[in-house]
């Protein structure tokens, strides 16, 4: 099962057909994560700082396979986000897929702590969605309404079965959930995560980052089938599929 990573794919690995979702799918999740081999998900507080070019390169393609990039607010103010406007070979990529020229970005968030002329909300299409709950400050929604669609999912916190509910009420059904930790979290706990994409970096960075879930206990331990395993350079490229949670006796 292992293969190494092509940096062309033109080799032994077709990474577009290594990581593509069946089509007759209609919803899918996917999360992925970067991770040091002693567990570590962040490198000076970004995990941007644990990765290689074969990890962005296979991130850029899981994103180009999506529909929807939906993402916490501490992760995307920590790692720097914008609305993707994919262009160049990775623009021909989705369209070859018959995907629309660009993902919409959803931003999970309770604070709603955003600025609005960040690059998170650009004027152009498609427009950002900002995914919050009834208790988040009303002044704030009315501000950002202006420059993006917010969802009021829930009442009290988030409630991401609505959330997928209302991106699935959109045509959003291929959604690469980037974290954080937390919303994986939620997102396991609730059913509704189908895989795992885990790039291992060959590092040891030692105590103190957390792990890819945190927050939420879960219910049960989450079981994984292992789909593929590549390499590149040291770093393990692993594709798991997430089974579904036995019963509750």
């Amino acid at each position: 099962m292992m293969r190494r990573l092509i940096p062309d794919a033109t080799d032994d690995v077709d990474l577009e057909a290594g990581y593509a979702v069946p089509a007759e799918l209609p919803w899918h999740v996917r999360t992925s994560f970067i991770s040091s081999a002693d567990g570590a998900v962040s490198l000076d507080g970004r995990a941007g700082g644990l990765g290689s070019a074969g990890d962005r390169r296979v991130f850029a393609l899981l994103r180009d396979l999506s529909d929807v990039i939906l993402v916490g607010a501490g992760t995307a103010r920590a790692e720097g986000y914008g609305a993707p406007r994919p262009v160049g070979p990775r623009l021909e990529r989705r369209r070859r897929h018959g995907l629309p020229d660009a993902p919409v970005l959803a931003l999970v968030s309770q604070r709603l702590s955003f600025e609005p002329d960040s690059a998170l909300f650009p004027d152009d299409l498609p427009r950002t969605l900002v995914i919050t709950s009834g208790t988040s400050p009303p002044e704030r929604r009315s501000d950002l309404a202006r420059h993006a669609e917010v969802l009021v999912c829930g009442e009290d916190t988030v409630d991401l079965v609505a959330a997928a509910a209302a991106l699935r009420d959109r045509g959003l059904r291929r959604v690469h959930c980037e974290g954080g930790p937390r919303l994986f979290a939620g997102a396991l706990g609730a059913g509704l995560v189908d895989e795992l994409c885990l790039t291992v970096a060959p590092l040891l960075t030692g105590p103190g980052s957390g792990r890819i879930v945190t927050g939420l206990e879960l219910p049960v331990p989450a079981g994984l089938d292992l789909a593929h395993v590549l390499e590149e350079d040291g770093y393990l490229f692993l594709r798991y599929q997430v089974l579904p949670a036995p019963p509750v006796s």
